[in-house]
């Protein structure tokens, strides 16, 4: 099975997000597509129009976080019916605030001088295989720690799937060493995920790494490959996962 993560940046180079998914090969025989600040473009969601780059056995769900100067931004999955089947009703989780956490005097300051904003995870089952898509706010560090944490709650409170993947754009701003999310990663571990992607040292074209793919499946280890195509289509790199179970 091949995934991808991928932050579009809300398609403000939606022809080079199209151009690639036709011709690029990471993108050949793709089974999972989550994508963030995926928006609408000439009257269609970014989601629908990748479907259809990607070709005729490819069906999507796109829900909408927020409008940000006019634009919509939103989570989506475009996934390969042909193998994963169609989905059930999908559902959009809305993640808590800054004014639902308890954090530092110093992290509420910082987060009151910047814009609110809505974020959501969205969660799709397909056969055999549950999905979050996942985009975290872009400031705080227990702000992010709460809303990664509401996505793990739901996951355990759900029937166990035989694998269960949570992708997208954690906003984990800085270089790949460990330590600066370490709450982060043990809260992921304590709730049986694996980071398939914790080798790559940036998904950003800044030099961050912001993105991530993690997975928990029901009964043997997790054999991967992950990698990173450096694409000019936004100004984050798309994140690709390879599974064999």
């Amino acid at each position: 099975m091949r995934i991808c993560s991928w932050n579009i940046q809300y398609g403000r180079r939606l022809p080079d997000v199209l151009r690639a998914v036709e011709t690029v090969e990471d993108f050949a025989g793709l089974d999972i597509l989550a994508l963030q600040e995926a928006s609408a473009h000439e009257g269609r969601r970014d989601a629908e129009q990748i479907a259809a780059a990607l070709g005729p056995e490819y069906m999507h769900v796109q829900a909408t976080a927020q409008r940000r100067r006019g634009h919509e931004q939103a989570n989506a999955l475009v996934w390969r019916a042909s193998t994963l089947g169609p989905a059930a009703a999908p559902e959009v989780l809305q993640l808590p605030g800054k004014d639902a956490v308890t954090m530092r005097r110093a992290e509420r300051t910082l987060l009151r001088a910047t814009p609110p904003q809505s974020r959501i995870a969205l969660c799709v089952e397909l056969e055999g295989l549950r999905v979050y898509v996942v985009h975290l706010d872009v400031i705080g560090f227990a702000h992010k720690l709460a809303q990664f944490q509401c996505v793990l709650d739901d996951l355990k409170a759900r029937p166990a799937a035989p694998l269960t993947l949570v992708a997208g754009d954690l906003n984990t701003f800085g270089p790949s060493r460990p330590k600066l999310w370490r709450r982060l990663g043990r809260a992921a571990e304590s709730a049986g995920l694996t980071n398939l992607t914790a080798h790559i040292r940036r998904t950003h074209w800044t030099g961050q790494k912001l993105d991530a793919i993690y997975a928990l499946a029901d009964d043997t280890p997790v054999q991967h490959r992950a990698w990173t195509a450096r694409l000019r289509a936004s100004d984050h790199l798309p994140v690709f996962v390879e599974l064999a179970q």
